[in-house]
């Protein structure tokens, strides 16, 4: 019997759902199925293991972060593409929450070991960082220590968004705070 395809669609919301709910560890199958509204035998017909769907999940979630990074760093001076970056970024989170929680922040340790490193963010951030230390501009040290502060400047305000969604500590509600996220992410690098 052929699975439906759209059973697979269905599938795979579901689980990036419930993996960036609940986290990949505490995920079951039966879970994924029930709020795919499918049985865990329709489920097995569409994925061999809970592994192979949230690596595949994985993949497409950071290919696609991967791709927004790579376009915003398009054109431009490095900084210029930095700050693009960076609002992309956050752009994402609000767009694609389920996606961009799971491929950041909930993904099991095997998925992120399995990506090659020119599509993993913090290779993209550092290849642009490197464009502006071609410039003379930044702070001196390892581009990778940079990117990594870069990154973290922009994933700590998301942090404490999941941890209050709706609250006041929600500061991802709207873009407000963007503006300050965004250069508070330049000035770890020294180019805000």
């Amino acid at each position: 019997m052929t699975p439906r395809p759209s059973s697979r669609a269905a599938i795979m919301d579901a689980a990036l759902s419930c993996f960036a709910q609940s986290g990949y560890d505490a995920t079951r199958i039966r879970d994924i199925a029930q709020a795919a509204g499918v049985s865990e035998g329709a489920l097995y017909r569409h994925f061999a293991s809970k592994e192979e769907l949230a690596h595949e999940l994985h993949l497409q979630a950071m290919s696609l972060f991967g791709e927004e990074l790579v376009a915003a760093a398009q054109g431009g001076a490095p900084v210029e593409s930095l700050r693009r970056m960076a609002a992309r970024v956050l752009a994402l989170y609000r767009e694609r929450p389920a996606a961009f929680v799971f491929a950041l922040v909930q993904a099991p340790p095997a998925a992120l070991a399995s990506m090659s490193a020119e599509n993993l963010p913090i290779d993209i951030i550092t290849g642009v960082i490197e464009r502006v230390r071609a410039e003379g501009r930044g702070r001196s040290g390892s581009t990778r220590v940079l990117a990594a502060c870069y990154l973290g400047c922009l994933m700590q305000p998301i942090s404490l968004s999941l941890s209050a969604p709706g609250c006041v500590h929600d500061v991802l509600a709207d873009d407000s705070a963007d503006a300050t996220i965004v250069e508070a992410a330049l000035g770890a690098i020294g180019v805000a």
